[in-house]
C-alpha cells in the first residue's frame, strides 16, 4: 500500500504541496502538593522459629567396634588426575591469508610449541613452511588458540616441551578428499 501511495504521488512537484501549520501544544502548570506528615504502617514483628520437639538419642558406651574400620582401597586413578598423555580437546582451524587464497597458492606449516599445565600452547616455533612466510603467522596464530589436557604425572599437570603439529592450507576443488596433500608438502610427512 506504501508502494502505492508513493507512486501515486510521484508526479506532485513540491511547489503544489500544501503547507500545514503544526499547533503548539502547551500544557499549564499544575500545583504539586507535598505530603509532609504520611505514616507508614506497622511492620508485623516476624514469628520466632519453631524448634522441633524433643527427640530421644540413644547414646554408645563402646567404640571399640565402632573404630576398628578396615578400608582397603584399591581403586585406579582416574578422571582429572590419572596419569595420561596430553590430548587436544579444541583446535582452532586458521584463516586462510587472503593473499594466497587470490593467488591459488597451498602450502604446510610445521610449528613446534610448548603444552602448559593448563592445557595451552605456548611460544609456538615455525620449524618448516612450505612455501616459506606465506602461512607462517595464521599457522602460529591458529596453534595459539589450540586447547590440550594437560599430561599428568603422579597426580600433577606437567608442561610438555617440542610438540610438533603440521597445519596445512588446502584450497577447496576437485579431487581434494580427506587424504589430500598438496605437492609442496609431501617432503614434509
Amino acid at each position: 500500500m506504501l508502494m502505492a501511495v508513493l507512486i501515486a504521488t510521484g508526479d506532485v512537484s513540491l511547489d503544489d504541496v500544501k503547507t500545514r501549520k503544526i499547533v503548539d501544544i502547551v500544557m499549564p502548570p499544575k500545583d504539586l502538593e507535598l505530603i509532609d506528615n504520611f505514616e507508614r504502617p506497622d511492620e508485623a514483628e516476624p514469628e520466632p522459629d519453631q524448634l522441633p520437639p524433643d527427640v530421644d538419642i540413644e547414646t554408645v558406651d563402646d567404640f571399640d567396634d565402632a573404630m576398628n574400620l578396615n578400608f582397603n582401597f584399591k581403586a585406579k586413578r582416574q578422571g582429572v588426575f590419572a596419569d595420561g598423555s596430553y590430548v587436544p580437546i579444541f583446535q582452532v582451524p586458521p584463516q586462510y591469508p587472503r593473499r594466497a587464497a587470490e593467488r591459488g597458492i597451498e602450502g604446510c606449516v610445521l610449528l613446534e610449541y610448548t603444552v602448559t599445565p593448563l592445557g595451552a600452547v605456548s611460544e609456538p616455533v615455525v620449524i618448516q613452511a612450505n612455501p616459506p612466510g606465506i602461512f607462517d603467522r595464521a599457522a602460529t596464530r591458529a596453534a595459539i588458540r589450540y586447547k590440550y589436557k594437560p599430561l599428568i604425572r603422579d597426580g600433577v599437570a606437567v608442561a610438555v616441551e617440542g610438540v610438533r603439529q603440521r597445519i596445512t592450507f588446502i584450497l577447496e576443488g576437485e579431487g581434494k578428499g580427506p587424504g589430500y596433500v598438496p605437492q609442496n608438502c609431501l617432503e614434509m610427512i
